[in-house]
């Protein structure tokens, strides 16, 4: 199946904290993307594997607080950043995003 007859999958709505924040940039040539950098406890870490797995080249919707009509993107792979702003809680910090983002209308 063609990457365009893909359905677009929502992101989960138990890692919705994590996206409320994102923003959206463009590129230089143009194209949007969108990332945020969180703190992850290992169940989360767990989940965000799964999801990822699961979504490869696929577009996900979002609503990333900044955008309430949503988004669509393609998932990129999860970067681990290191160590987490809040050690006490989280065992890390990684990196979401995603590339060729659009608003929904």
């Amino acid at each position: 199946m063609p990457l365009t007859q893909n359905p677009i999958v929502d992101w989960p709505s138990p890692l919705s904290r994590l996206v409320e924040h994102a923003e959206i940039a463009t590129n230089k040539d143009g194209k949007s993307y969108c990332r945020i950098d969180v703190d992850v406890d290992p169940e989360t870490l767990l989940l965000l594997n799964e999801f990822e797995a699961r979504v490869r080249h696929r577009q996900v919707r979002l609503e990333p607080a900044a955008n309430p009509r949503g988004v669509t993107g393609e998932m990129n792979t999860l970067i681990g950043l290191g160590a987490a702003s809040d050690p006490a809680h989280h065992i890390g910090k990684v990196r979401i995003s995603f590339h060729d983002v659009q608003t929904e209308a």
